[in-house]
């Protein structure tokens, strides 16, 4: 029997998301742009999506831009938002993690490139930002701030409402990736006080290739792309209705099972954790907390291991995991977000995300725990001999 444990890479597709989105791909295949019936019948599908994204959020419908991915959504509020700074002469600096997905990291890099100054905060052996320190590094030329809500490799989460607070009380343009949440944490983006918010329907049980992004009424971004004048302009093209029907029947969904689902995830990261916190050798990497990690989600790192040899012998067990190290010319290396947190490349290298999802069972979670808990143990013990 194949276990599916890799939810923080991909999820599938839920019957309900596909049975929404058939009609829109077989009957209902207008161009919302277009003004016959077969358009409007596409226009009244985005329109009801853009309102169910909007009751996950806690926010206006007006608010709710439609995306090709959250990497797209990431680059649109980071870039945009610098466009709209440089045309008002604004400050150029920006402040970010240094454990951000490579699509926050990417546009940060390019700003500096053109001269922004930009500031990578550090993290602690969790994986968290100081608070304090992020207030330390605000200076009178900041003017936008970008931190990941729920790290995807080490699932540590950032004190989002404290620094949106900071954000605010500053005047300043606050962005967070918040990829990986919708579903397993409640979101309400007023109380919040998030000036830009980006998510991607494949981690919520809708297809690849629908994301979004929230803006905050009042907050300006300017266009990365030109073309029409679709989503305000700020995300032209013309939208690929199935999937925005689709990603908003996945965020109903969401919206409605949060409670249920960050419950049972819970409960089956506890049972993944007790099976491999015994292993000598073997270190959870993030925190140690459940409470200050993503429902589900579990990181290990194993010295002297290879995360890809880890990963194709659960696969061999019929078990799909992660790992955050990678091969490059024949040589393992740790991501850059077990590097923030100071492991030793000898630990980094050996490291396996394990993520659980809502159509994972107790029995699946309890067996793949045992499987793996045998395999990281193996390895151990390898790794222990020649040294």
């Amino acid at each position: 029997m194949a276990i599916y444990l890799d939810n923080s890479a991909t999820t599938p597709v839920r019957r309900e998301v596909i049975d929404e989105m058939l009609p829109f791909l077989e009957s209902d295949f207008g161009n919302p742009s277009s003004i016959h019936s077969h358009g409007m019948k596409a226009a009244a599908g985005v329109k009801l999506s853009r309102e169910r994204v909007a009751r996950l959020l806690g926010c206006s419908a007006s608010e709710v831009y439609f995306s090709p991915c959250g990497t797209y959504s990431n680059n649109v509020a980071i870039l945009g938002r610098a466009r709209f700074v440089e045309a008002n002469d604004g400050g150029r600096h920006l402040i970010t993690t240094n454990i951000e997905h490579p699509s926050v990291i990417g546009p940060c890099q390019n700003l500096e490139s053109r001269g922004w100054r930009v500031t990578y905060l550090p993290v602690d052996k969790d994986g968290i930002i100081d608070v304090e320190q992020l207030k330390s590094a605000i200076s009178d030329d900041t003017s936008i701030i970008s931190v990941m809500w729920a790290n995807n490799e080490i699932g540590s989460l950032q004190p989002i409402e404290e620094i949106a607070k900071v954000a605010q009380e500053r005047g300043i343009f606050f962005h967070t990736d918040a990829v990986q949440v919708p579903g397993k944490l409640p979101i309400d983006v007023s109380r919040h006080a998030i000036s830009a918010m980006s998510l991607s329907g494949h981690k919520f049980y809708a297809p690849k290739g629908i994301g979004i992004l929230y803006l905050k009424q009042g907050e300006n971004v300017m266009p990365t792309a030109f073309g029409g004048g679709q989503e305000m302009g700020i995300l032209p093209g013309t939208e690929s209705v199935p999937n925005i029907v689709a990603i908003g029947k996945a965020a109903e969904l969401a919206a409605a099972e949060v409670s249920q689902t960050s419950e049972k995830l819970r409960a089956l990261q506890n049972i993944l954790l007790e099976k491999l916190l015994p292993i000598e050798g073997l270190r959870v990497t993030g925190p140690s907390s459940v409470e200050k990690r993503l429902p589900g989600h579990v990181s290990v790192a194993i010295s002297g291991a290879e995360g890809e040899s880890l990963v194709m012998k659960c696969d061999l067990k019929g078990i799909s995991v992660s790992s955050g190290s990678a091969c490059h010319k024949g040589i393992i290396e740790p991501s850059s977000v077990l590097r923030a947190l100071r492991l030793p490349d000898s630990e980094a290298r050996g490291s396996l995300r394990i993520s659980a999802g809502r159509f994972n069972s107790i029995e699946e979670c309890e067996k793949a725990g045992d499987l793996i808990a045998q395999i990281a143990a193996k390895s151990a013990r390898l790794s222990g001999q020649q040294v």
